[in-house]
Protein backbone atom coordinates (compact mmCIF):
# COMPACT_ATOMS: atom_id res chain seq x y z
CA UNK A 1 0.00 0.00 0.00
CA UNK A 2 1.80 3.28 -0.97
CA UNK A 3 0.76 6.77 0.26
CA UNK A 4 -1.82 7.23 -2.25
CA UNK A 5 -3.68 4.88 -0.15
CA UNK A 6 -4.62 4.28 3.62
CA UNK A 7 -7.15 2.78 5.98
CA UNK A 8 -8.23 5.96 7.20
CA UNK A 9 -7.58 9.63 6.02
CA UNK A 10 -7.42 12.05 9.07
CA UNK A 11 -8.09 15.81 7.58
CA UNK A 12 -6.28 17.90 10.36
CA UNK A 13 -3.27 16.98 12.49
CA UNK A 14 -4.43 19.10 15.45
CA UNK A 15 -5.14 18.12 19.25
CA UNK A 16 -8.07 16.08 18.28
CA UNK A 17 -6.79 14.59 15.02
CA UNK A 18 -3.12 13.01 16.59
CA UNK A 19 -5.01 12.05 19.58
CA UNK A 20 -6.98 9.88 17.21
CA UNK A 21 -4.39 8.48 14.89
CA UNK A 22 -2.25 7.66 17.72
CA UNK A 23 -4.70 5.63 19.73
CA UNK A 24 -6.58 3.77 16.80
CA UNK A 25 -2.88 2.63 15.57
CA UNK A 26 -1.83 1.88 19.07
CA UNK A 27 -5.05 -1.19 19.15
CA UNK A 28 -4.19 -1.99 15.61
CA UNK A 29 -0.60 -1.36 14.14
CA UNK A 30 -1.48 -2.89 11.35
CA UNK A 31 -4.04 0.08 10.27
CA UNK A 32 -2.29 2.06 7.39
CA UNK A 33 -3.24 5.91 9.09
CA UNK A 34 -2.52 9.44 6.91
CA UNK A 35 -2.74 12.43 8.51
CA UNK A 36 -2.64 15.52 6.45
CA UNK A 37 -2.06 18.98 8.14
CA UNK A 38 -2.29 22.02 6.18
CA UNK A 39 0.19 23.64 9.10
CA UNK A 40 3.73 22.81 9.49
CA UNK A 41 5.76 20.87 12.10
CA UNK A 42 6.99 23.33 14.68
CA UNK A 43 9.37 21.14 16.93
CA UNK A 44 11.91 23.41 16.19
CA UNK A 45 10.27 26.10 17.43
CA UNK A 46 11.36 27.20 20.19
CA UNK A 47 8.01 29.81 21.28
CA UNK A 48 6.03 26.66 20.64
CA UNK A 49 7.94 24.64 23.68
CA UNK A 50 8.08 27.02 26.82
CA UNK A 51 5.31 29.20 28.54
CA UNK A 52 6.97 32.54 27.74
CA UNK A 53 7.18 31.81 24.02
CA UNK A 54 3.68 30.66 23.65
CA UNK A 55 2.92 34.79 23.91
CA UNK A 56 4.84 34.79 20.60
CA UNK A 57 2.75 32.57 18.63
CA UNK A 58 -0.59 34.21 18.31
CA UNK A 59 -0.94 35.97 14.96
CA UNK A 60 2.51 33.77 14.02
CA UNK A 61 3.13 31.64 11.37
CA UNK A 62 1.41 28.59 13.25
CA UNK A 63 -1.77 30.79 13.10
CA UNK A 64 -4.48 30.53 11.26
CA UNK A 65 -5.61 34.01 12.50
CA UNK A 66 -8.69 33.66 10.78
CA UNK A 67 -10.85 36.82 10.58
CA UNK A 68 -14.13 37.50 11.51
CA UNK A 69 -16.78 39.94 9.28
CA UNK A 70 -16.78 43.22 11.07
CA UNK A 71 -19.48 41.99 13.86
CA UNK A 72 -21.97 44.47 14.48
CA UNK A 73 -22.63 43.35 18.22
CA UNK A 74 -19.71 44.43 19.09
CA UNK A 75 -19.46 48.04 17.51
CA UNK A 76 -18.40 46.33 13.71
CA UNK A 77 -15.49 45.42 15.09
CA UNK A 78 -13.27 42.05 13.21
CA UNK A 79 -12.34 39.59 15.18
CA UNK A 80 -9.50 37.81 14.61
CA UNK A 81 -10.11 33.85 15.57
CA UNK A 82 -6.40 32.62 16.68
CA UNK A 83 -6.56 28.47 15.30
CA UNK A 84 -3.26 26.05 15.04
CA UNK A 85 -1.62 25.82 12.07
CA UNK A 86 0.69 23.22 13.13
CA UNK A 87 1.02 19.55 13.71
CA UNK A 88 -0.83 19.31 16.99
CA UNK A 89 -2.52 22.18 16.16
CA UNK A 90 -4.44 24.17 19.35
CA UNK A 91 -1.89 22.26 21.72
CA UNK A 92 1.25 23.60 19.98
CA UNK A 93 0.17 27.62 20.36
CA UNK A 94 -2.23 27.19 23.42
CA UNK A 95 -1.81 28.68 27.30
CA UNK A 96 -2.45 24.91 28.17
CA UNK A 97 -4.82 26.08 30.65
CA UNK A 98 -6.66 22.76 31.90
CA UNK A 99 -10.34 22.25 33.35
CA UNK A 100 -13.43 20.18 32.40
CA UNK A 101 -16.79 21.81 32.40
CA UNK A 102 -19.54 20.76 35.10
CA UNK A 103 -21.06 17.66 34.89
CA UNK A 104 -24.40 19.01 33.84
CA UNK A 105 -22.74 20.60 30.76
CA UNK A 106 -22.11 17.24 29.29
CA UNK A 107 -25.11 16.03 30.47
CA UNK A 108 -26.80 18.63 28.60
CA UNK A 109 -24.61 17.54 25.68
CA UNK A 110 -25.52 13.57 26.28
CA UNK A 111 -29.32 14.38 26.74
CA UNK A 112 -29.32 17.08 23.75
CA UNK A 113 -27.86 14.10 21.16
CA UNK A 114 -30.37 11.49 23.21
CA UNK A 115 -26.63 8.97 23.74
CA UNK A 116 -25.18 8.39 27.37
CA UNK A 117 -22.09 8.34 25.96
CA UNK A 118 -21.63 12.21 25.78
CA UNK A 119 -23.26 12.64 29.07
CA UNK A 120 -20.24 13.54 31.69
CA UNK A 121 -20.36 9.51 33.43
CA UNK A 122 -20.15 8.41 29.96
CA UNK A 123 -16.94 10.58 29.30
CA UNK A 124 -15.43 10.15 32.20
CA UNK A 125 -13.30 6.82 31.36
CA UNK A 126 -11.84 9.24 29.01
CA UNK A 127 -11.03 12.20 30.68
CA UNK A 128 -8.83 9.83 32.75
CA UNK A 129 -7.46 7.93 30.10
CA UNK A 130 -6.13 11.11 28.77
CA UNK A 131 -4.39 12.40 31.82
CA UNK A 132 -1.91 11.83 34.61
CA UNK A 133 -3.28 13.66 37.32
CA UNK A 134 -0.43 15.11 39.68
CA UNK A 135 -2.28 14.34 43.12
CA UNK A 136 -1.93 10.95 43.64
CA UNK A 137 -3.91 11.07 46.82
CA UNK A 138 -6.96 12.84 44.25
CA UNK A 139 -10.65 10.57 43.97
CA UNK A 140 -9.45 7.79 41.26
CA UNK A 141 -13.03 7.77 40.94
CA UNK A 142 -12.49 11.50 38.88
CA UNK A 143 -9.21 11.32 37.82
CA UNK A 144 -6.24 9.34 35.73
CA UNK A 145 -3.01 8.57 36.72
CA UNK A 146 -1.47 7.06 34.00
CA UNK A 147 -2.63 8.97 30.55
CA UNK A 148 -0.81 10.67 28.30
CA UNK A 149 -1.08 14.61 29.21
CA UNK A 150 0.52 15.27 32.69
CA UNK A 151 -1.75 17.77 34.62
CA UNK A 152 -0.49 19.90 37.38
CA UNK A 153 -1.45 22.83 39.54
CA UNK A 154 0.87 25.97 39.56
CA UNK A 155 1.91 25.62 43.36
CA UNK A 156 2.43 22.43 43.18
CA UNK A 157 4.84 22.84 39.43
CA UNK A 158 7.81 23.61 41.82
CA UNK A 159 8.35 25.06 45.52
CA UNK A 160 9.82 28.06 44.22
CA UNK A 161 6.37 29.38 42.13
CA UNK A 162 4.98 31.51 44.73
CA UNK A 163 3.49 34.41 43.43
CA UNK A 164 3.31 37.75 45.33
CA UNK A 165 -0.75 37.90 44.20
CA UNK A 166 -1.92 34.34 45.46
CA UNK A 167 -2.80 35.25 49.38
CA UNK A 168 -4.30 38.40 48.79
CA UNK A 169 -6.15 37.26 45.78
CA UNK A 170 -7.29 34.38 47.61
CA UNK A 171 -8.50 36.28 50.50
CA UNK A 172 -10.30 39.07 48.14
CA UNK A 173 -12.47 36.11 46.47
CA UNK A 174 -13.19 34.55 50.13
CA UNK A 175 -14.07 37.88 51.36
CA UNK A 176 -16.87 38.00 48.94
CA UNK A 177 -18.35 34.56 49.55
CA UNK A 178 -16.56 32.29 46.98
CA UNK A 179 -15.87 28.91 48.27
CA UNK A 180 -12.76 27.29 48.09
CA UNK A 181 -13.39 24.19 45.76
CA UNK A 182 -10.10 21.67 46.11
CA UNK A 183 -10.86 19.48 43.08
CA UNK A 184 -13.36 21.06 40.58
CA UNK A 185 -14.32 18.26 38.71
CA UNK A 186 -17.88 17.27 38.09
CA UNK A 187 -18.61 20.54 40.40
CA UNK A 188 -16.00 23.33 39.12
CA UNK A 189 -18.00 26.09 41.22
CA UNK A 190 -15.82 28.23 43.30
CA UNK A 191 -12.11 29.27 43.62
CA UNK A 192 -9.93 26.46 42.53
CA UNK A 193 -6.00 26.35 41.80
CA UNK A 194 -5.35 26.73 38.22
CA UNK A 195 -4.27 23.82 36.03
CA UNK A 196 -2.26 23.47 33.31
CA UNK A 197 -0.48 20.96 31.09
CA UNK A 198 2.87 22.43 30.94
CA UNK A 199 5.31 19.51 32.01
CA UNK A 200 8.43 21.50 33.74
CA UNK A 201 8.13 24.08 32.18
CA UNK A 202 7.04 22.04 28.54
CA UNK A 203 4.61 22.27 26.40
CA UNK A 204 3.08 18.52 25.85
CA UNK A 205 1.28 18.98 22.35
CA UNK A 206 -1.00 16.03 21.18
CA UNK A 207 1.42 14.58 18.75
CA UNK A 208 4.15 13.59 21.35
CA UNK A 209 2.33 13.21 24.42
CA UNK A 210 0.53 10.61 22.26
CA UNK A 211 2.86 9.63 19.88
CA UNK A 212 2.55 9.04 16.28
CA UNK A 213 5.39 7.08 15.13
CA UNK A 214 3.66 4.27 12.85
CA UNK A 215 1.76 6.90 11.12
CA UNK A 216 2.21 8.71 7.63
CA UNK A 217 2.26 12.60 8.53
CA UNK A 218 1.79 14.95 5.48
CA UNK A 219 2.55 18.69 6.69
CA UNK A 220 2.40 21.42 5.05
CA UNK A 221 -0.33 20.10 2.66
CA UNK A 222 -4.39 21.37 2.84
CA UNK A 223 -6.88 19.12 1.28
CA UNK A 224 -9.47 20.98 -1.35
CA UNK A 225 -12.33 18.64 -0.85
CA UNK A 226 -13.59 14.78 0.21
CA UNK A 227 -13.89 13.03 -2.62
CA UNK A 228 -17.37 10.66 -3.33
CA UNK A 229 -18.41 7.64 -5.05
CA UNK A 230 -21.84 6.12 -5.22
CA UNK A 231 -22.16 3.28 -2.30
CA UNK A 232 -24.89 1.05 -1.54
CA UNK A 233 -28.05 1.96 -2.08
CA UNK A 234 -26.69 4.56 -4.42
CA UNK A 235 -25.75 7.14 -1.18
CA UNK A 236 -22.30 9.21 -1.51
CA UNK A 237 -19.75 7.37 0.28
CA UNK A 238 -16.40 8.96 1.04
CA UNK A 239 -13.70 7.35 -1.07
CA UNK A 240 -10.74 9.72 -0.33
CA UNK A 241 -9.51 13.35 -0.55
CA UNK A 242 -7.99 15.72 -2.75
CA UNK A 243 -4.89 17.94 -1.89
CA UNK A 244 -4.00 21.59 -2.97
CA UNK A 245 -1.56 20.17 -5.34
CA UNK A 246 -3.81 17.94 -6.73
CA UNK A 247 -3.21 14.34 -6.37
CA UNK A 248 -5.82 12.02 -4.65
CA UNK A 249 -5.27 9.99 -1.86
CA UNK A 250 -7.62 6.99 -1.07
CA UNK A 251 -9.91 5.65 2.19
CA UNK A 252 -10.21 2.10 1.98
CA UNK A 253 -11.92 2.78 5.44
CA UNK A 254 -13.32 6.23 6.10
CA UNK A 255 -12.39 9.86 6.15
CA UNK A 256 -12.19 11.60 9.50
CA UNK A 257 -12.09 15.47 9.14
CA UNK A 258 -10.44 16.84 12.11
CA UNK A 259 -9.75 20.72 10.74
CA UNK A 260 -10.91 22.62 13.46
CA UNK A 261 -14.43 24.88 14.12
CA UNK A 262 -13.56 26.62 11.18
CA UNK A 263 -11.78 24.52 8.72
CA UNK A 264 -14.08 20.95 8.78
CA UNK A 265 -17.12 23.21 7.71
CA UNK A 266 -15.34 25.11 4.95
CA UNK A 267 -14.13 21.44 3.57
CA UNK A 268 -17.61 20.29 3.82
CA UNK A 269 -19.20 22.56 1.98
CA UNK A 270 -16.37 22.28 -0.69
CA UNK A 271 -17.19 19.10 -0.84
CA UNK A 272 -21.08 19.79 -1.55
CA UNK A 273 -22.50 18.89 1.84
CA UNK A 274 -24.15 22.37 3.23
CA UNK A 275 -26.91 24.09 2.14
CA UNK A 276 -28.12 23.12 -1.56
CA UNK A 277 -28.81 26.77 -2.24
CA UNK A 278 -25.84 28.64 -0.84
CA UNK A 279 -23.62 25.74 -2.68
CA UNK A 280 -25.33 26.06 -5.74
CA UNK A 281 -24.98 29.84 -6.17
CA UNK A 282 -20.91 28.91 -5.92
CA UNK A 283 -21.15 26.55 -8.51
CA UNK A 284 -20.38 23.90 -6.16
CA UNK A 285 -22.04 20.70 -6.77
CA UNK A 286 -24.60 19.15 -4.23
CA UNK A 287 -23.58 15.79 -2.66
CA UNK A 288 -26.27 16.30 0.49
CA UNK A 289 -28.36 18.78 1.25
CA UNK A 290 -27.51 19.94 4.75
CA UNK A 291 -28.42 23.18 5.94
CA UNK A 292 -26.72 23.40 9.54
CA UNK A 293 -23.08 22.56 8.10
CA UNK A 294 -21.32 25.80 9.40
CA UNK A 295 -24.40 26.89 11.21
CA UNK A 296 -24.61 26.92 15.57
CA UNK A 297 -20.83 28.76 16.11
CA UNK A 298 -20.36 29.66 19.80
CA UNK A 299 -17.18 30.82 21.63
CA UNK A 300 -16.43 31.65 25.47
CA UNK A 301 -16.65 35.49 24.46
CA UNK A 302 -15.11 37.39 27.70
CA UNK A 303 -14.25 40.81 29.14
CA UNK A 304 -10.45 41.24 30.13
CA UNK A 305 -9.62 44.18 31.95
CA UNK A 306 -6.27 46.16 32.91
CA UNK A 307 -4.95 46.87 36.52
CA UNK A 308 -2.40 48.87 37.57
CA UNK A 309 -0.44 47.37 40.90
CA UNK A 310 0.50 49.49 44.01
CA UNK A 311 3.93 48.19 44.74
CA UNK A 312 5.59 47.36 41.34
CA UNK A 313 8.44 47.30 43.15
CA UNK A 314 6.87 44.19 45.41
CA UNK A 315 7.60 41.75 41.85
CA UNK A 316 3.97 41.11 41.63
CA UNK A 317 3.44 41.49 37.87
CA UNK A 318 5.83 40.31 34.92
CA UNK A 319 8.59 42.41 33.73
CA UNK A 320 9.74 43.74 36.49
CA UNK A 321 13.57 43.00 37.14
CA UNK A 322 13.35 40.87 40.38
CA UNK A 323 10.69 38.87 38.57
CA UNK A 324 13.59 36.38 37.73
CA UNK A 325 12.77 32.90 39.47
CA UNK A 326 13.11 30.25 37.09
CA UNK A 327 9.97 28.76 38.55
CA UNK A 328 7.99 32.02 37.60
CA UNK A 329 8.49 30.96 34.44
CA UNK A 330 7.12 27.04 34.29
CA UNK A 331 3.24 27.86 33.15
CA UNK A 332 0.87 30.88 33.30
CA UNK A 333 1.38 33.62 35.59
CA UNK A 334 -1.76 32.76 37.56
CA UNK A 335 -2.79 30.83 40.25
CA UNK A 336 -6.39 31.06 40.53
CA UNK A 337 -9.94 30.28 38.88
CA UNK A 338 -13.13 31.41 40.30
CA UNK A 339 -16.08 29.38 38.31
CA UNK A 340 -19.66 31.08 39.46
CA UNK A 341 -23.34 30.77 38.79
CA UNK A 342 -25.05 34.04 38.27
CA UNK A 343 -28.23 34.48 40.74
CA UNK A 344 -31.50 32.84 38.86
CA UNK A 345 -33.08 36.39 39.80
CA UNK A 346 -30.62 38.03 37.00
CA UNK A 347 -30.84 35.20 34.41
CA UNK A 348 -34.91 34.50 35.31
CA UNK A 349 -35.71 37.69 32.91
CA UNK A 350 -32.59 37.61 30.24
CA UNK A 351 -32.46 33.35 29.17
CA UNK A 352 -34.70 34.21 25.76
CA UNK A 353 -34.35 30.46 24.16
CA UNK A 354 -33.19 27.69 26.07
CA UNK A 355 -35.28 28.06 29.21
CA UNK A 356 -36.82 24.43 29.87
CA UNK A 357 -34.42 22.50 27.93
CA UNK A 358 -31.92 20.29 28.33
CA UNK A 359 -29.26 23.14 27.97
CA UNK A 360 -31.15 25.60 30.11
CA UNK A 361 -28.67 28.04 31.78
CA UNK A 362 -30.89 27.77 35.01
CA UNK A 363 -30.08 23.93 35.50
CA UNK A 364 -28.74 23.16 38.83
CA UNK A 365 -24.89 22.51 38.63
CA UNK A 366 -23.80 24.89 36.00
CA UNK A 367 -21.56 27.72 36.05
CA UNK A 368 -21.85 30.80 33.71
CA UNK A 369 -18.91 32.95 34.53
CA UNK A 370 -15.11 31.94 34.62
CA UNK A 371 -13.03 34.84 36.55
CA UNK A 372 -9.38 34.79 36.47
CA UNK A 373 -6.52 36.97 36.78
CA UNK A 374 -3.31 36.95 35.20
CA UNK A 375 -0.05 38.86 36.58
CA UNK A 376 1.12 40.19 32.91
CA UNK A 377 -0.99 42.54 30.36
CA UNK A 378 -2.06 39.23 28.89
CA UNK A 379 -4.57 39.79 26.24
CA UNK A 380 -4.71 43.77 26.46
CA UNK A 381 -3.26 45.22 23.25
CA UNK A 382 -0.25 47.59 23.31
CA UNK A 383 0.44 47.74 26.95
CA UNK A 384 3.94 47.21 28.00
CA UNK A 385 5.40 44.21 30.05
CA UNK A 386 6.97 46.38 32.77
CA UNK A 387 6.06 44.79 36.08
CA UNK A 388 3.02 47.29 36.77
CA UNK A 389 0.02 46.21 35.58
CA UNK A 390 -2.25 42.75 35.56
CA UNK A 391 -4.84 41.36 33.41
CA UNK A 392 -8.40 40.01 34.66
CA UNK A 393 -10.78 37.78 32.51
CA UNK A 394 -14.38 37.39 32.82
CA UNK A 395 -15.19 34.72 30.57
CA UNK A 396 -18.69 33.35 29.13
CA UNK A 397 -19.40 30.06 29.99
CA UNK A 398 -22.69 28.78 28.08
CA UNK A 399 -23.01 31.51 25.65
CA UNK A 400 -26.39 31.30 24.06
CA UNK A 401 -25.45 33.75 21.27
CA UNK A 402 -24.83 32.20 17.86
CA UNK A 403 -22.78 32.97 15.24
CA UNK A 404 -22.10 31.05 11.31
CA UNK A 405 -19.19 29.92 9.24
CA UNK A 406 -19.62 30.27 5.65
CA UNK A 407 -17.97 30.27 2.33
CA UNK A 408 -16.45 33.47 0.67
CA UNK A 409 -15.88 31.63 -2.13
CA UNK A 410 -15.49 28.03 -4.32
CA UNK A 411 -11.63 28.51 -3.75
CA UNK A 412 -10.27 26.17 -1.48
CA UNK A 413 -7.58 28.65 -0.55
CA UNK A 414 -10.26 31.57 0.30
CA UNK A 415 -10.67 31.54 4.17
CA UNK A 416 -14.48 31.26 5.09
CA UNK A 417 -16.59 34.02 6.18
CA UNK A 418 -17.00 34.08 9.93
CA UNK A 419 -19.94 35.93 11.39
CA UNK A 420 -18.96 35.94 15.14
CA UNK A 421 -22.76 37.71 16.42
CA UNK A 422 -20.87 37.83 20.12
CA UNK A 423 -22.87 39.36 22.83
CA UNK A 424 -26.18 39.45 21.18
CA UNK A 425 -28.70 37.40 23.94
CA UNK A 426 -29.79 39.29 26.91
CA UNK A 427 -28.35 36.34 29.22
CA UNK A 428 -24.98 36.74 27.45
CA UNK A 429 -25.02 40.06 28.65
CA UNK A 430 -26.35 39.90 31.80
CA UNK A 431 -23.86 37.37 32.60
CA UNK A 432 -20.79 39.24 31.38
CA UNK A 433 -22.13 42.35 33.38
CA UNK A 434 -22.49 40.69 36.50
CA UNK A 435 -19.16 38.87 36.27
CA UNK A 436 -17.88 42.38 35.95
CA UNK A 437 -19.01 43.58 39.27
CA UNK A 438 -17.89 40.52 41.04
CA UNK A 439 -14.18 41.81 39.59
CA UNK A 440 -14.69 45.04 40.36
CA UNK A 441 -15.38 44.37 43.95
CA UNK A 442 -12.37 41.67 44.41
CA UNK A 443 -10.20 44.39 43.08
CA UNK A 444 -11.76 47.96 44.48
CA UNK A 445 -13.51 47.37 47.65
CA UNK A 446 -11.78 44.08 49.23
CA UNK A 447 -9.47 44.76 51.98
CA UNK A 448 -6.62 42.60 50.05
CA UNK A 449 -7.97 44.62 46.86
CA UNK A 450 -7.56 48.10 48.08
CA UNK A 451 -3.92 47.17 49.37
CA UNK A 452 -2.54 45.85 46.63
CA UNK A 453 -4.30 47.24 43.18
CA UNK A 454 -4.37 50.98 42.71
CA UNK A 455 -7.42 51.09 39.98
CA UNK A 456 -8.36 49.75 36.88
CA UNK A 457 -7.02 51.35 33.38
CA UNK A 458 -9.65 51.87 31.09
CA UNK A 459 -8.72 51.52 27.30
CA UNK A 460 -8.29 54.19 25.29
CA UNK A 461 -11.48 56.48 25.02
CA UNK A 462 -13.41 54.74 27.67
CA UNK A 463 -14.70 55.66 31.07
CA UNK A 464 -12.93 54.27 33.93
CA UNK A 465 -15.16 51.26 35.56
CA UNK A 466 -15.98 50.94 39.31
CA UNK A 467 -18.59 49.33 41.72
CA UNK A 468 -21.07 51.88 41.11
CA UNK A 469 -20.81 51.96 37.35
CA UNK A 470 -24.47 51.49 35.72
CA UNK A 471 -25.52 48.33 34.08
CA UNK A 472 -25.49 50.09 30.78
CA UNK A 473 -21.86 51.69 31.01
CA UNK A 474 -20.69 48.14 31.99
CA UNK A 475 -22.02 47.01 28.68
CA UNK A 476 -21.12 49.71 26.62
CA UNK A 477 -17.34 48.65 27.55
CA UNK A 478 -17.70 44.95 26.70
CA UNK A 479 -19.52 45.95 23.48
CA UNK A 480 -16.26 48.36 23.05
CA UNK A 481 -13.27 45.66 23.91
CA UNK A 482 -14.87 42.23 24.55
CA UNK A 483 -12.86 39.32 22.57
CA UNK A 484 -13.39 35.43 22.72
CA UNK A 485 -11.06 33.29 24.70
CA UNK A 486 -10.71 31.30 21.02
CA UNK A 487 -12.98 28.16 22.02
CA UNK A 488 -15.03 28.62 19.55
CA UNK A 489 -16.91 25.41 18.33
CA UNK A 490 -20.37 23.99 17.02
CA UNK A 491 -20.27 23.96 13.34
CA UNK A 492 -20.74 20.83 12.24
CA UNK A 493 -22.94 19.99 15.37
CA UNK A 494 -23.90 16.63 16.51
CA UNK A 495 -27.61 15.94 16.22
CA UNK A 496 -27.50 17.80 13.04
CA UNK A 497 -24.11 17.33 10.96
CA UNK A 498 -22.98 14.82 12.58
CA UNK A 499 -24.95 11.37 14.49
CA UNK A 500 -23.72 10.71 18.15
CA UNK A 501 -21.43 8.16 16.54
CA UNK A 502 -19.57 10.97 14.50
CA UNK A 503 -20.84 10.15 11.43
CA UNK A 504 -21.63 12.88 8.83
CA UNK A 505 -25.31 12.85 8.59
CA UNK A 506 -26.37 11.30 4.87
CA UNK A 507 -23.32 10.15 3.33
CA UNK A 508 -21.05 7.04 4.01
CA UNK A 509 -17.19 6.59 4.99
CA UNK A 510 -17.00 10.26 6.67
CA UNK A 511 -16.57 11.53 10.71
CA UNK A 512 -16.14 14.20 12.60
CA UNK A 513 -13.53 14.37 15.57
CA UNK A 514 -13.10 18.02 16.52
CA UNK A 515 -14.64 20.68 18.74
CA UNK A 516 -17.19 21.63 15.39
CA UNK A 517 -19.23 18.56 16.91
CA UNK A 518 -20.28 20.03 20.11
CA UNK A 519 -23.83 20.61 19.85
CA UNK A 520 -23.83 23.22 23.10
CA UNK A 521 -21.21 25.01 24.97
CA UNK A 522 -19.13 23.40 28.01
CA UNK A 523 -17.55 25.14 30.73
CA UNK A 524 -14.19 25.21 31.01
CA UNK A 525 -11.12 25.46 28.86
CA UNK A 526 -11.64 23.24 25.73
CA UNK A 527 -8.23 20.94 25.72
CA UNK A 528 -10.24 18.18 28.58
CA UNK A 529 -13.07 18.01 26.66
CA UNK A 530 -11.32 17.73 23.51
CA UNK A 531 -8.70 14.90 24.32
CA UNK A 532 -11.78 12.71 25.62
CA UNK A 533 -13.65 13.68 22.51
CA UNK A 534 -10.86 12.07 20.54
CA UNK A 535 -10.22 8.80 23.11
CA UNK A 536 -14.19 7.74 22.76
CA UNK A 537 -14.24 8.42 19.18
CA UNK A 538 -11.29 6.14 19.25
CA UNK A 539 -13.09 3.31 20.70
CA UNK A 540 -16.39 4.13 18.59
CA UNK A 541 -14.59 3.88 15.67
CA UNK A 542 -12.24 0.51 16.44
CA UNK A 543 -15.79 -1.00 17.46
CA UNK A 544 -17.57 0.13 13.97
CA UNK A 545 -20.42 1.69 16.08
Amino acid sequence: MSTTEADYIIVGGGLTGCTLAARLHQRNPSLIIIIIEAGRDASDNPNASSPLGSFALTGSDLDWAYPSLPDATTNNRVHINNAGKALGGGSTINYAGWSRGNAADYDAWGAVVDDSRWSYAGLLPFFKKSETYFDKKANPEQHGFEGPIHIISTSASDPDRQYGLRKPLLKAWTDIGVKFNPDPVGSTEGISEYLENWRDGQRQPAQKAYGIEGITVITNTRVNRIIFSKGKEERPEASGVQLDDGRLIKAHKEVILSAGTFGTPQILLLSGIGSASALSALGIPVVHDAPEVGQNLFDHFAHFQLWKVRHPEESLAMGNPSWNKPAYFKGMPCDWVVNERVPSNVLEGAEESTQGSDSSLLKAGRCHIESTVIYAPAGIPGIPMDGTYIASSIMLLLPTSRGAVTLASALPSDLPLITSNYYSTKSDVACLIYGTRRMLQVMLETSPGKEYIEGEVAPPGQAELSPSSLDEEIEKRIRATGMSHKHAAGTAAMGKVVGSDLKVVGVGGLRVVDGSVLPVPIGGHPQATLYALAEQAAEIILNKA
